[in-house]
């Protein structure tokens, strides 16, 4: 097998991974994708698609399937803490973008992908189960070591490793090894989703406070037929002396 016929090795199966695979495939470009857990999960809250990014999804063919389980995003609202309006700004189209902000939840998001990817490139270019272990560059490409989910060791070969194995990322580790863990922020985040009718016209981000103390909710899904929507709320504090528990 030329190097060309080898396949991208993708470490991670998340909205990264995944997008990168589509668009290997899009480009007629072999390649695997290995994730560590067991099974794909619509797991998250919140998350926000400039229209940058969307532009990709665009391309990919799975921009119309966001919209319909996401929202399209089209003001921004600042409100002081009695919800009285201070500002708001347009975003996505309604800026001038040709391509729309799209508010969706992650998992919705990750599932989409997912769906696309195994629709068109079949089932077997997602192996989960496998956790990136190690890897060894070679003159003609590289050599990957696995772990399963059983515990055992599983080499593949490939023209390179691309790693999307999220912030515990193991190539990152072992790329900077006295790096350490992530840094704090000092900001502190509760995030959380609710089913309720949509405020406004149902396409609102509203943030109210200030760098130290701020509340942030936008929907992330439109309303269904009993007019309740997905809400995504995040209450932020600035809190620098924080300590992780166990």
């Amino acid at each position: 097998m030329t190097l060309a016929q080898e396949p991208v090795i993708i470490a991670g199966a998340g909205p990264g991974g995944l997008s990168l695979a589509l668009l290997l495939h899009q480009r007629g470009i072999p390649f695997r994708v290995y994730e560590a857990v067991q099974e794909l999960k619509p797991l998250g809250v919140g998350i926000n698609l400039l229209p940058h990014s969307v532009r990709v999804f665009h391309d990919l063919g799975v921009m119309d399937t966001l919209l319909a389980h996401g929202v399209e995003t089209g003001t921004l609202l600042f409100c002081n803490k009695f919800g009285q309006h201070i500002k708001a700004e347009p975003r996505g189209k309604r800026a001038g973008y040709k391509y729309p902000q799209i508010s969706i939840h992650r998992g919705f998001l990750q599932m989409i992908l997912y769906r696309a990817l195994v629709q068109r490139a079949g089932g077997g270019v997602v192996q989960t189960g496998h956790a990136l272990e190690s890897w060894q560059d070679e003159a003609d490409g590289v050599t990957v070591t696995l772990r399963t989910a059983a515990g055992e060791a599983v080499t593949v070969t490939g023209r390179c490793l691309i790693a999307a194995d999220g912030i515990k990322s193991t190539a990152r580790q072992h790329l900077y090894p006295d790096e350490g863990p992530p840094l704090y922020s000092g900001n502190l985040l509760w995030r959380f989703t609710t089913l309720q009718p949509p405020y406004l016209d149902g396409r609102t981000m509203v943030m109210a406070g200030h760098y130290k103390q701020k509340l942030v909710c936008y929907p992330i899904t439109n309303a269904d037929d009993d007019g309740v929507a997905l809400i995504n709320w995040i209450a932020e504090l600035y809190r620098p002396d924080w300590q992780q528990l166990d």
